[in-house]
């Protein structure tokens, strides 16, 4: 993983092998980020995905074993306990180009990965949802 700062954008190329939401998370420690987006593309041959299944409030999680275009990562930076947590979800394309995609638990880089983060200038951190089973934003909150 390499990455370079660049008028308040932080560019961000994986080498085959690196996996996707470790690298971004290693740059928001080092770069002490406490929001931020994100978004990129690139090839992987490994996955894991899911979708959240609200009525049991856990993930339904399928592994992907292949080659596939990262046509898209979108994501987010925000605080869970303190420290930064990546967000992310992706879609990706197989050798008949049918997409597929979902929430990306982490991702290994097959050939490129080319993302940008965004940082904000707040700080957002995550709060356990008992009703939704999730931690999600804290916005406007006091000591969130």
């Amino acid at each position: 993983m390499k990455y370079q700062v660049d008028s308040g954008q932080i560019f961000i190329t994986l080498a085959r092998g690196d996996f996707i939401n470790k690298s971004l998370e290693a740059v928001a420690v080092k770069e002490k980020l406490t929001s931020g987006w994100v978004h990129g593309l690139g090839a992987i041959d490994y996955c894991e995905l899911g979708l959240y299944a609200f009525e049991n409030q856990s993930y339904i999680k399928k592994e992907f074993l292949d080659e596939y275009e990262l046509v898209n990562l979108t994501g987010n930076i925000t605080l869970k306990d303190g420290n930064p947590f990546i967000h992310s979800h992706i879609t990706i394309a197989d050798r008949q180009f049918s997409a597929m995609g979902g929430h990306l638990f982490d991702g290994k880089i097959s050939a490129a990965g080319e993302f940008v983060i965004v940082p904000g200038n707040i700080q957002i951190t995550r709060k356990f949802d008992q009703n939704i089973g999730l931690a999600l934003w804290c916005l406007g909150e006091k000591n969130a």
